[in-house]
């Protein structure tokens, strides 16, 4: 029993001990803490304690790249450096003066156009406002005034005289203190951009100097492929004033890059950078920011990966060149100076060029990519094929009626093809391009008699309502839905109580149609009645790597069909096999240009001429020119790529109507070749 006591004796002190050392340890590591938070982070915490609200200066990002469906830069950015002024709250003006005077000394800005009320500003500071109150304002003013009407009342008594003291030198310090002043507090405000080498070493020396003055990586958009597509990718500077509100509900700053136009604006949060933030902590009292800012980093914005080859973009810009050249040569061409081609793959809507060339008056080409999405044409016998699917949609007509091709007469109005035919059916009417074929359609979806002259409807505008329906199912008379802002639908002519008005729209010359349009209409054909939506971007990625392999994907847009065709599958076939012989039967108005060679990978479509009157600018005739146009698609059986292609103000005489078919063979060659010689790389590099 006493063994028994001893032992517990012995353990207890034990015990004790441990726990004796337990709180020691505990106190120690709470003092310790104690230590760090008041020796270590004491000023840090006091500061935090002391700031009433948090400020947020932001840096801008660099935009992402835009490249071709083959990963070559289409869009890059060219860096440089930008001088950048950072004020506080606290910044008065007379800091600013102080700064931009050193750095006139240093650095050469645009002194030109400088408002007259920046000009009173800057002479008002210079002086010194104290002085100038007193010299320029009584003693009963400065009572009466607050300090805001103080102000405003000296700026109104600074006189032309008064600015026209201001010398050279002043007006170098006020455009850099106009820069310095233009941006908010605590936001990194450029003020001068592309620095020298030897501005940048001064600068530097002198950081130490000039607070809030910093050296900031910048840059510019630039074009690897020159002014090719340049429209399309659109445009980029500071937010217009219009969209201040717009952006600003978006957490924009007023003085960001955004795009304004083209893909730049289509795709603007996409190529956005995430701006790198400073978090400043401010004195409520003074307004001076407490310690170093909390930096967070930010991150180029991303990549477009575009649909558009840019081999074949640029191939198609030459052959337009050369082909409006050649045509000129012909009698009585001298008007035609455009020409446009869109090509495109009618089961995805994935567009592979959209080319545009435009002479000048001084006979130089611009590139007007531009107009094939908003430049509308009356497109003459290209749109037949969706006048005959229409009618026999409607009942009006059945596959392989007989109608016969003379000259109708309305009145004193004549009306006929460019031959007389004879008895046809849909197919030849196609292929031989009647206009006869088609007035008869539109007449009996019109419901007007020609026996009687007469309407039979209680609609004498049903025709139009009729056409416009169902051509607005290819994509004719609306939008395509390419991922494009702003896109042209076209110019709808409306109502008339002529009648040749209506029977023309069905051959193509009342309602004018975009070259976007008739690449959608024609593929809508070609893929067996599937509108799809036209795609200029293929991919989101995440900026590339550094070399230059393809970021990850971060989004692929997948084939949109926007509708199917309201039409039995054997009608549509019916025109598709109308389609094949324009290209390869005797007769087909084609066919001499395209038979049966091999090289065009069998293609079917159909050709167009709209007779069109031209005007000059007070509304005075000039002369009767064609729009020439060409669509179609191949491989007639397993179609990859359709076309349209449009040129404006050709002359009508007989033998110079063939610039369209020789853009369409030279394109339709020039696609084969390269999707083989694509081909071959590939299998190389594998």
């Amino acid at each position: 029993m006493e063994t028994q006591t001893k032992k517990k004796k012995n353990h207890l002190p034990f015990r004790l001990n441990i726990l004796f050392i337990a709180v020691f340890l505990l106190f120690s590591i709470l003092i310790l803490r104690l230590g760090v938070l008041q020796i270590v982070n004491g000023e840090e915490k006091r500061q935090e304690s002391e700031a009433i609200k948090k400020e947020e200066a932001k840096k801008e990002a660099p935009r992402g790249k835009i490249l071709d469906r083959y990963q070559r830069v289409v869009v890059d950015n060219k860096p440089y450096f930008t001088l950048t002024y950072t004020k506080t709250s606290s910044t008065k003006p007379e800091d600013t003066y102080r700064i931009a005077k050193w750095l006139s000394q240093h650095i050469k800005v645009d002194s030109k156009k400088i408002p007259e009320r920046d000009k009173q500003d800057f002479f008002i500071v210079k002086n010194g406002v104290a002085e100038l109150l007193k010299e320029r304002l009584t003693v009963a003013e400065i009572k009466k005034l607050n300090n805001e009407k103080e102000y405003k009342l000296l700026v109104e008594r600074i006189t032309k005289e008064d600015l026209h003291t201001l010398t050279k030198k002043d007006l170098e310090i006020l455009a850099i203190k106009r820069e310095m002043d233009a941006g908010y507090a605590y936001s990194a405000s450029p003020v001068k951009k592309n620095l020298t080498d030897r501005e940048i070493s001064i600068i530097s020396e002198n950081l130490n100097q000039l607070p809030g003055i910093d050296i900031m990586p910048d840059a510019d958009r630039t074009y690897p492929f020159g002014d090719s597509l340049k429209t399309i990718f659109g445009r980029v500077k500071q937010m217009p004033k219009e969209q201040q509100e717009y952006f600003g509900a978006m957490n924009y700053d007023l003085t960001d890059q955004v795009g304004v136009s083209g893909l730049e604006a289509q795709y603007q949060e996409t190529l956005r950078g995430t701006k790198e933030r400073s978090i400043f902590l401010t004195n409520p009292k003074t307004g001076k920011t407490l310690g170093e800012p909390k930096v967070i980093p930010g991150k180029r914005g991303k990549d477009l990966v575009l649909t558009i080859d840019m081999d074949l973009q640029e191939k198609m810009e030459k052959i337009l060149e050369e082909e409006i050249r050649k045509g000129r040569a012909d009698r009585g061409n001298e008007m035609m100076r455009s020409a446009y081609i869109v090509m495109m793959n009618p089961k995805t809507g994935e567009v592979y060029s959209i080319a545009g060339k435009k002479m000048d008056k001084n006979g130089s080409f611009v590139n007007d990519s531009y107009g094939a999405l908003f430049d509308a044409y009356e497109m003459g016998s290209a749109v037949k094929g969706a006048t005959v699917l229409t009618g026999l949609h409607k009942g009006v007509i059945h596959p392989g009626e007989y109608i016969y091709d003379a000259p109708l007469k309305f009145g004193s109005l004549t009306k006929k093809s460019h031959a007389n035919m004879g008895s046809i059916n849909d197919l030849t009417a196609l292929k031989r391009s009647s206009n006869v074929y088609m007035y008869n359609i539109v007449m009996r979806l019109g419901k007007f008699s020609y026996s009687s002259k007469s309407f039979y409807g209680d609609n004498r505008y049903l025709g139009f309502d009729v056409m416009r329906y169902y051509f607005s199912q290819f994509g004719l008379g609306v939008k395509t839905g390419i991922d494009f802002p702003n896109e042209s639908t076209g110019y709808n002519g409306g109502y008339t109580d002529q009648l040749g008005n209506m029977i023309d729209m069905g051959i193509g010359q009342f309602d004018t149609y975009t070259p976007i349009q008739m690449v959608q209409y024609m593929s809508t054909i070609a893929n067996g009645g599937y509108r799809v939506q036209p795609r200029l971007v293929k991919e989101i990625r995440e900026p590339q790597t550094e070399n230059h392999l393809e970021g990850k994907l971060v989004k692929r847009f997948e084939p949109n069909v926007l509708n199917e065709l309201d039409m039995d599958k054997s009608y549509i076939e019916r025109v598709q096999e109308g389609f094949w012989e324009v290209y390869h039967s005797p007769g087909g108005t084609a066919t001499t240009y395209f038979g049966n060679n091999p090289k065009y990978h069998n293609p079917a479509g159909k050709t167009g001429t709209a007779q069109v009157k031209k005007y000059d600018s007070n509304g005075n005739f000039i002369a009767d020119k064609d729009n020439l146009t060409l669509v179609g698609y191949a491989p007639f059986d397993d179609p990859e790529i359709a076309y349209a292609i449009i040129v404006p103000d050709a002359s009508p005489y007989s033998g110079t109507q063939a610039v369209n078919k020789h853009i369409g063979q030279r394109a339709l060659e020039t696609y084969w070749e390269l999707k083989e010689k694509t081909k071959n790389t590939e299998e190389n590099n594998d």
